[in-house]
């Protein structure tokens, strides 16, 4: 066990990816966002024909718990991030999945776990990387950004309308003391983000400044485009790609992902006839995107944001 940190993980729209996540008689399932493994376990429960299970993951820390806690022969598993998924097919000697899933959520371990500095609710070191050995961490960027840099990335990233004010504060404080903790930086926050209305009392105040940074030190954006980009290369004939999003920066990529891939023509709209000859590659497999029921919301509040969209690859 890691750091003594015992996760309660409840693994979001559990059901419906499950349903989704793999023709009938698919062999190889890859999960590109691994953590704890809740949906792949599933996965390969209800899938009796899969012969191999791939768990991806930035973070050892993860993985480790994972090794000790997951009991099946069928699965591996590889630090990396899920855009690096043809370089861990060709290690596994596989060409091809035929189901993939990628949940772009953060994980129960992540931020259950006050030294990962993910979360504003509990007071550690201001750090965020999924990968805690690379990279620049959240207290870095918030020390050395500009005002003007850190605006746009809280504006930008946390569609966060208070951006400018949360951006004045964070260079207030640090002429002072650098930030160090989660917990200073989330009273910097609160300090100028008024009051929610009653109906979002449930959102904490720092909620989108947190997103923003996050994803900012993960480079989060340009790993969901890499992924794409990919993506369908790694596919079977009728595989499955099914992806989990929390906000709308990443569904606004997936779907315009799927829209491209459905339409497959690039001519312009104002073309009379399809010169370019491309044809649609994959057909939607949920019409829309499919939202956690208000049971599940009630046992995991964590599920309120998720949407989860299918694709299969024709």
């Amino acid at each position: 066990m890691v750091n003594n940190i015992k996760p309660e993980h409840k693994p979001v729209l559990l059901e419906q990816v499950v349903k989704y996540a793999m023709p009938e008689n698919g062999e190889v399932f890859v999960d590109g966002t691994f953590g704890l493994g809740g949906h792949t376990r599933e996965i390969l429960s209800y899938y009796k024909a899969i012969k191999l299970a791939i768990g991806i993951d930035r973070d050892s820390e993860i993985l480790s718990y994972a090794r000790d806690t997951f009991d099946d022969s069928r699965l591996c598993l590889y630090q990396a991030n899920a855009s690096d998924l043809k370089m861990v097919l060709e290690n596994a000697g596989i060409e091809k999945a035929d189901g993939i899933l990628l949940d772009l959520g953060v994980s129960s371990y992540q931020l259950d776990n006050p030294l990962r500095g993910f979360s504003f609710s509990k007071s550690g070191p201001l750090d965020m990387r999924m990968n805690p050995k690379e990279g620049e961490t959240a207290a870095d960027l918030v020390n050395s950004l500009s005002k003007s840099e850190l605006e746009k990335i809280i504006f930008e990233y946390g569609e966060e309308r208070f951006g400018r004010k949360i951006a004045e504060a964070i260079i207030k404080f640090r002429e002072n003391k650098p930030f160090e903790t989660t917990e200073e930086l989330a009273k910097v926050v609160c300090s100028v983000v008024p009051a929610l209305p009653k109906n979002q009392k449930h959102i904490h105040p720092a909620t989108k400044t947190f997103q923003a940074i996050r994803i900012a030190v993960n480079h989060e954006l340009e790993e969901i485009n890499n992924f794409l980009n990919i993506a369908l290369d790694c596919l079977n004939k009728g595989g499955h790609l099914s992806i989990i999003s929390f906000h709308s920066l990443e569904d606004r990529l997936v779907k315009n992902f799927i829209q491209k891939n459905v339409k497959g023509c690039e001519c312009p709209s104002n073309f009379p006839v399809c010169v370019c000859g491309k044809k649609p590659s994959v057909k939607v497999l949920t019409k829309k995107a499919i939202f956690a029921e208000e049971d599940e919301i009630l046992r995991n509040p964590r599920a309120r944001s998720a949407r989860l969209r299918v694709i299969e690859k024709i």
